[in-house]
């Protein structure tokens, strides 16, 4: 007898219990579901990479005064321009703060968030305009003539994606003024970070940012810093020299560094900093998906192991009426491959998430890899070879030695 008529046998046999593989269905896909649905939001969020240039040389800087209970404090300029002479493990370092302006001549007057920079932050960045261009040490300076990039979803979504806004000249109106600004690119999509903002633009356009409270102020701190690692260098290496720059400047100031105050400063990757927050959040959960996976197989174990349990005086006839172990174990593997026939397309899609995760196991160094990647072996564990071979249940052998 043929595994091809094994299988028509077993077709027959299960479509008299379709509530018996309706159930099997239902179950693996609850679990099949969380985990494609907390894994399509872990790789999203943890594992895919930045739209930055190489983004693992891309760091975040931030200081800290534990005795004043400030934790990730921003920097005043005086304090960046110390920081930054003479670095050598950071190629250079790009600073944004945020200012609220009142937009006129995007449409209808309206405040608006947005980020003021200077020249050197989109390059240490890494971004990269769609359409015009982005600042550059061009535009900085109190000379300067004002000028404005687009966030992406802000001109897609205000703007509707007209590329004729570039060129446009607007008018900011802040706090302690107004200036023009011209539009001169839009950016491309990326992780609005620090913050999320509709316009990024140069130091000109914010009457504060050229004030002597922003320019000499050294308690004055609403500045963010970044920085780019310069070739052959370690964020380890870079840490160390701003600790040692830091230090030195701590030393200098003492009326303004107390030492009761702990100022410190540290530096980190800045995927590692967008991620910090989520992380420990998606990883839970990542872990309680694939425990819900492993509860729906066991729950698919057991109705498995009950039909192979209900079925033993079927196969002590069959036994008896001449089948071997190797026919009757053959007659189940059918049944079971029958049973999961209707998830071929799960365990394809499996397969390739296991390539994809193995792949991004190597580059994250996580093990996503190898827990998403072994589930589709899990199921096949379940459905094939728990019917075939069911644990501590010797049916198959008593039925065939009463031969």
């Amino acid at each position: 007898m043929s595994f091809l008529h094994d299988l028509k046998i077993a077709v027959r046999s299960l479509a008299r219990v379709p509530a018996l593989w309706i159930t099997i269905a239902l179950t693996l896909a609850l679990g099949i579901g969380a985990n494609a649905a907390i894994f399509s939001v872990v790789r999203a969020v943890l594992l895919r990479p930045l739209a930055n240039r190489d983004e693992d040389r891309l760091l975040y800087i931030r200081q800290s005064a534990p005795g004043l209970h400030e934790v990730n404090a921003n920097f005043s300029i005086p304090e960046i321009n110390d920081i930054g002479a003479g670095l050598k493990t950071i190629r250079e370092l790009g600073t944004f703060s945020t200012m609220d302006f009142t937009v006129v001549g995007l449409g209808t007057p309206r405040e608006i968030p947005a980020g003021v920079v200077d020249g050197n932050y989109f390059d240490v960045m890494g971004l990269k305009p769609i359409l015009g261009r982005l600042l550059t040490p061009a535009d900085d300076g109190p000379n300067a003539p004002g000028a404005m990039v687009l966030t992406y979803g802000f001109w897609r979504n205000s703007m509707k994606s007209d590329p004729g806004v570039v060129g446009k000249t607007v008018r900011l109106e802040s706090f302690e003024g107004a200036r023009s600004a011209l539009v001169v690119g839009v950016l491309e999509p990326s992780v609005p970070y620090p913050v999320a903002t509709e316009f990024i633009a140069n130091v000109v356009t914010s009457p504060h940012h050229l004030s002597a409270t922003m320019v000499q102020g050294r308690e004055h701190r609403m500045t963010e810093v970044f920085g780019r690692l310069a070739s052959g260098a370690t964020v380890e290496q870079a840490r160390a020299e701003l600790k040692s720059v830091y230090s030195a400047m701590t030393t200098a100031h003492p009326e303004v560094y107390k030492a009761s105050s702990q100022y410190t400063i540290d530096v980190k990757r800045m995927h590692d900093q967008i991620n910090s927050k989520a992380n420990s959040v998606l990883w839970i959960l990542f872990a309680a998906s694939g425990l819900l996976f492993v509860i729906a197989s066991s729950n698919v174990a057991n109705l498995v192991l009950a039909r192979t349990t209900r079925r033993e005086s079927e196969l002590a006839v069959r036994a008896a009426l001449g089948a071997s172990t190797k026919v009757l174990r053959r007659s189940l593997l059918a049944e079971s491959l029958v049973l999961r026939s209707d998830r071929r397309l799960w365990a394809v899609r499996g397969s390739l998430s296991w390539l994809q995760t193995s792949v991004l196991l190597l580059i994250a160094g996580s093990v996503a890899g190898f827990v998403l990647g072994g589930r589709s072996g899990l199921q096949f564990l379940v459905i094939d070879i728990l019917g075939v071979f069911p644990p501590g249940r010797p049916g198959l052998t008593r039925v065939t030695q009463t031969k």
